[in-house]
């Protein structure tokens, strides 16, 4: 056997065990990559989910035995309006007395626990917390009347809805970052009632004031009529006791003379 026959020979064990090291390599691919606005949750057969997921960057697991899971940490939106891309129609709640409302909403929030998210709720984290933001959405509304959210409570509600949802939802590992109620709507009949009592109130506001304006004008009448009356008595006590009388009603210049004899 040649020399070099020889050392092919004593190298050929480590060839062979450095390509089954690398098909295995390939294979069970022990390599993750982690892009930017993502992380990895790691689940291990032996020790669970790992409680801190995997950063932007390369890293090596564990193969067979472990398994990574994706997780979206941008900002997202969740969004209920009717037609267009959203997840699903506009919500209906019902007033403290009855009426039925309709909204546009949208919730903006970011994962910011991946590990818990997954844990607690899964891949399919959506699907769970819609039900929660719809709930809160009616037990919310139902506090208020229809009037309120008509005039000026709106801003009221919504940011209850926001503070419950995002309480509700930070023990799952998400973080609510606003919500937004935008369209509110109210029925037909609702929206005529109320115009129909805004006009009967303008009217009646209009009313009111032109009492209150022909009350005014009678006091102002009634005072300089009151005013007139003393300067008439006072003329008239001038003349009674002034001994020129005489001569200043035979003067024919009566106005002016007897403004001369009062103001003496």
């Amino acid at each position: 056997m040649s020399a070099e026959r020889q050392v092919w020979l004593s190298w050929a064990p480590q060839l062979v065990g450095v390509l089954i090291l690398a098909f295995l390599l390939i294979s069970l691919n022990p390599v993750r990559f982690v892009g930017n606005g993502e992380n990895l949750v790691v689940f291990s057969w032996f020790g669970g989910i790992q409680k801190e997921p995997l950063q932007p960057g390369g890293h090596l697991i564990l193969p067979v035995v472990s398994e990574t899971i994706p997780f979206d940490i941008k900002t997202q939106a969740l969004t209920w309006k009717d037609g267009g891309d959203s997840y699903g129609p506009r919500i209906v709640a019902l007033t403290r007395d009855g009426q039925e409302i309709g909204a546009e909403v949208t919730m903006q929030f970011v994962v910011a626990d991946p590990p818990k998210v997954y844990e607690t709720l899964g891949t399919e984290y959506v699907d769970r917390i819609a039900p929660i933001v719809r709930s809160v959405i009616s037990s919310e509304t139902s506090g208020f009347s229809a009037q309120d959210l008509y005039s000026t409570k709106r801003p009221v509600l919504q940011a209850q809805i926001r503070e419950r949802v995002a309480g509700d939802l930070s023990q799952y590992g998400i973080n609510v970052l606003d919500l937004l109620l935008r369209d509110v709507n109210f029925s037909k009949d609702f929206v005529a009632a109320i115009e129909a009592k805004t006009i009967s109130e303008n009217q009646l506001a209009r009313k009111a004031y032109e009492i209150d304006q022909a009350t005014q004008d009678a006091k102002t009448l009634i005072s300089e009529a009151q005013a007139e009356a003393g300067r008439l008595g006072a003329k008239a006590d001038a003349l009674t006791k002034n001994p020129e009388y005489l001569r200043v009603v035979q003067s024919g210049v009566l106005g002016e003379t007897l403004d001369t004899l009062i103001n003496r």
